[in-house]
């Protein structure tokens, strides 16, 4: 039991004298990462519905709205933009079916007095973050009185988030 106690006490002074003349040293460590600039953009169809040339939209328009929905890296400018469409003719949009095309345009407002398409006719903004979508809404109209044979129209414009 002596020897015991006496290995006990020699192992704490060993341990007490390796402490006492123990060193050290710091150096900083450099930690970084590089958030990136990044959107995504989504949309919902835009669906006009019906489409009478000869009663209800002999002189009345035809309107419908659907959604943009981006969501960005927080503080990124972006612009999104939409291309003419599938079935343009010169400068109008198009509804293309049965061999005929309907016109149509896509507006930035619910009046319906800017248009939405591409370069300055874009849509400016500058993102609150990922967890904040920011939606805006897209206003369609097909001008009234369009002589073309009944059937299904459908064209495809291509919505882009530049960022």
């Amino acid at each position: 039991m002596r020897n015991a106690r006496f290995l006990f006490v020699l192992a704490g002074c060993l341990v007490l004298a390796a402490t006492i003349n123990a060193a050290s040293n710091t150096t900083p460590l450099t930690v970084s990462a590089e958030v990136v600039s990044n959107c995504v953009i989504a949309t919902s169809n835009l669906a006009f519905g019906q489409y009478d040339p000869l009663a209800e939209n002999s002189s009345r328009e035809l309107d419908g709205a659907a959604a943009v929905t981006m969501l960005c890296t927080r503080s990124t400018s972006a612009a999104v933009t939409l291309d003419a469409g599938r079935n343009y003719v010169g400068a109008t949009r198009t509804l293309a079916g049965t061999g005929q095309h309907v016109s149509y345009q896509l507006f930035r407002d619910a009046d319906r007095t800017q248009e939405w398409g591409g370069g300055l006719a874009g849509i400016q903004f500058v993102s609150e973050g990922i967890h904040k979508a920011q939606q805006v809404t897209l206003y369609g109209r097909i001008p009234p009185g369009q002589e073309v044979v009944s059937g299904m129209y459908t064209d495809v414009v291509t919505a882009t988030v530049d960022f």
